[in-house]
């Protein structure tokens, strides 16, 4: 059992990221679409959640003579640049949308850590990428523009996509020092500090810091923040550090494709939103070609971290 616990891990966190969208957007409505605001509330819940464990010996971190560089620019590119764009794109996109092109990541995260941790997939995943883009294809080009979206919405989902699969293939390179209790307690940390110092100057430059809590106490806001900060900031990040770093490349980002099917299903049963047939037809081809690069699976192999990689880990890690 334990050797299929980085996959069990990766599969919780595409679960906990796939209701995400749904406790996102209604968040965002209480805060009058305050990317900023939001997320500030969101990583300080998931910041303080972090430090209670450390607080009560559940956990313990130790950075002493590990590159923390590597993890600065982690908490970079994501929260502080990802989560912006991505919270950004449900006021301009519909849910299903941003969940068929959120499940491309896997395909931007094998071909960029082709280049960055020099990692190579089969010919065999190779194919698959290629079936997930002939989905994209189909919906864009076929299908025209999904019911509900927008250019800027296009914009964003786009740029967050870049964002977060340069994000995954950093945390992959970095849990070869850090745990991944360490790597989620500095990004969080970053995304605390950061959305928070934000979007206090925000409101003072406006004369409105009197006002800075004024709607938040609604059961709607609480759950949201809640979720988003405990539930997806610590539980989901957690296993998804610990998966990206057990796991082949190609395996780890594309197992949570999961997550773009219970969005998807969010966005259409919850949501209320409208989903095309040539919509399913191009989900399908993508999710086909993520699952199949899935298959691929062997436990252990293709561990960052592994006797097979320790020459490439190390000439990564000083580069």
């Amino acid at each position: 059992m334990k050797k299929y616990l980085p996959l069990i891990c990766n599969l919780v966190a595409a679960v906990i990221f796939g209701f995400a969208m749904l406790f996102m957007k209604t968040g965002m409505r209480v805060v009058g679409q305050d990317t900023v605001k939001f997320l500030a509330f969101r990583f300080t819940v998931g910041f303080i959640t972090l430090n209670l464990l450390l607080l009560f010996k559940l956990q313990k971190v130790c950075y002493k003579g590990k590159p923390l560089g590597l993890l600065l620019l982690c908490g970079a590119l994501n929260p502080l640049i990802s989560q912006v764009l991505e919270t950004s794109s449900t006021t301009y996109a519909p849910t299903a949308q941003i969940a068929v092109f959120m499940s491309l990541v896997p395909i931007l995260v094998v071909v960029f850590s082709v280049f960055i941790n020099k990692e190579r997939p089969s010919r065999r995943q190779i194919f698959f990428m290629l079936v997930s883009i002939l989905g994209v294809f189909v919906i864009n080009f076929v299908g025209g523009q999904m019911h509900g979206g927008t250019a800027a919405g296009m914009a964003l989902i786009l740029s967050a996509m870049l964002v977060i699969s340069l994000g995954r293939v950093f945390v992959r390179r970095a849990s070869a020092s850090f745990t991944p209790f360490e790597t989620i307690y500095i990004t969080t940390g970053m995304g605390s500090v950061g959305f928070t110092l934000a979007t206090v100057f925000s409101h003072a430059a406006k004369g409105a810091l009197n006002r800075f809590f004024s709607g938040l106490w609604t059961a709607d806001f609480i759950v949201s923040v809640l979720y988003m900060g405990i539930a997806s900031c610590v539980i989901a990040f957690l296993c998804l550090t610990y998966a990206t770093g057990n796991l082949p490349i190609a395996v780890s980002a594309s197992t949570g494709t999961l997550s773009t099917v219970i969005s998807i299903l969010v966005g259409v049963f919850i949501l209320g939103e409208r989903f095309r047939v040539i919509d399913i037809v191009g989900a399908v081809i993508i999710l086909g070609g993520i699952v199949g690069m899935s298959l691929s699976y062997e436990p252990h192999a293709g561990k960052l971290g592994s006797a097979a990689d320790k020459s490439d880990q190390k000439e990564a890690l000083h580069q």
